[in-house]
């Protein structure tokens, strides 16, 4: 098809509806050291369900997890988040891009340089040269945005009933569970 396997599953995808139909992700299988038990978790499978329905959700499930902790983030900072840049190879993906803008309900950018890393080395070095006065100019003048992805209202609504009614909550159900698995092998 000539396509690579993250084209191939972004294509397949884009053809699966806002929120899996009910599949979704749990990302703790990077849980913090204190909580061993934790595990990632796929709830909610359906017969009629393939890989393009997994990889969505997987999709999903880390902007409702990046969703959830900039809330608490800009909550404990009393500061208000207006805009969203995704850089580095996720942000190669339509797909994943849009799922940001309607999870988080705000336009999510996307740079012509999408490799933060060495572009904010370059803006350091061109301000610490003098080639530009201070911090802001030189972002002005170096950054440029390639695209912006705008949330779409019914996708919005779902989401934010899936993260509010379930998503968010999940782990209240599933840990009594994992914390008994993981007795089973750690006893």
């Amino acid at each position: 098809m000539g396509l690579s396997p993250e084209e191939l599953l972004n294509k397949k995808g884009e053809a699966v509806p806002a929120g899996c139909d009910g599949l979704m992700t749990v990302l703790d299988w990077l849980a913090n050291s204190w909580e061993p038990y934790k595990r990632g978790i796929m709830i909610g499978f359906g017969a009629h369900m393939n890989e393009a329905f997994m990889y969505r959700s997987i999709l999903e499930g880390i902007a409702y997890t990046m969703k959830n902790n900039c809330d608490a983030m800009c909550e404990e900072l009393g500061k208000p988040l207006r805009e969203i840049v995704i850089s580095g190879g996720g942000s190669n993906s339509d797909l994943f891009m849009q799922i940001f803008a309607d999870i988080f309900n705000l336009p999510t950018k996307r740079n012509v340089i999408n490799e933060s890393a060495s572009l904010g080395a370059a803006i350091n070095t061109a301000t610490a040269l003098g080639i530009y006065e201070d911090y802001e100019t030189a972002v002005r003048n170096m950054v440029r945005v390639k695209d912006t992805f705008y949330p779409k209202e019914e996708n919005v609504i779902l989401y934010r009933k899936l993260n509010e009614r379930a998503y968010k909550n999940m782990s209240d159900y599933t840990d009594e569970v994992l914390k008994e698995i993981h007795g089973i092998y750690h006893s």
